[in-house]
């Protein structure tokens, strides 16, 4: 396992170089995040996605999982259902703390598929930012619980360490998966819900789960 300091969030090239070739290599690497420290994944790599699994210890058929895109117009290639008020919320949202549900597109590999669903992140958190432009596509991310950092780097090709992070930092979790009328608050993170009401085309208050 190799581990790399970027202390600070600074997305140090030969750190991402590494961390970038692991994943493209069909690695799973461990990086700081906006919100804690996720492992991930390319999303086209289904050893990986496996691997992946074990070390988070989840079923993929029975566990939601997130990806980053690059950015928000990336959003159409792997989702289904974003007309334009939706993509119109997505655009208040991110970048962001925040992980929209919506239904997977065709571009979503077969071992994602299990839910139909997957959560979709865009962030500005510069380490990750740099990791996507150098893979060139979405990168599956799952979060590393709290107090099991060191575990979780010691099982990963490439660690990169920022030091601590806050803890207790979440991304709030909205569900668009059945339209943006029956939008869904699924967890109350650190990304505000202020203002969200204009974007919904009922009238109706949203359904926090």
């Amino acid at each position: 396992m190799g581990r790399w300091e970027v202390l600070g969030g600074i997305p140090h090239k030969r750190a991402i170089l590494k961390a970038a070739q692991a994943l493209r290599a069909g690695k799973v690497v461990l990086y700081p995040t906006d919100t804690t420290y996720a492992i991930g994944c390319l999303l086209s790599e289904k050893g990986a996605f496996e691997t992946l699994c074990q070390i988070r210890r989840v079923r993929p058929d029975k566990s939601l999982f997130s990806a980053f895109l690059p950015e928000v117009g990336a959003i159409g290639q792997y989702a289904l259902g974003v007309d334009t008020p939706t993509y119109r919320l997505l655009k208040w949202l991110w970048p962001g703390p925040y992980t929209v549900i919506l239904r997977a597109g065709p571009a979503i590999p077969r071992h994602l598929w299990y839910r139909k669903t997957i959560g979709f992140r865009v962030t500005d958190y510069p380490i990750v930012s740099a990791l996507l432009v150098e893979v060139g596509e979405p990168i599956v991310t799952a979060g590393v619980p709290e107090g099991q950092l060191e575990s979780y780097m010691a099982q990963v090709a490439e660690a990169l360490d920022a030091g601590p992070l806050p803890e207790g930092r979440r991304t709030t979790v909205i569900d668009l998966s059945e339209g943006l009328g029956a939008l869904r608050v699924l967890r109350r993170g650190i990304g505000p819900l202020a203002g969200l009401e204009p974007f919904l085309l009922s009238s109706e208050p949203f359904q926090e789960a």
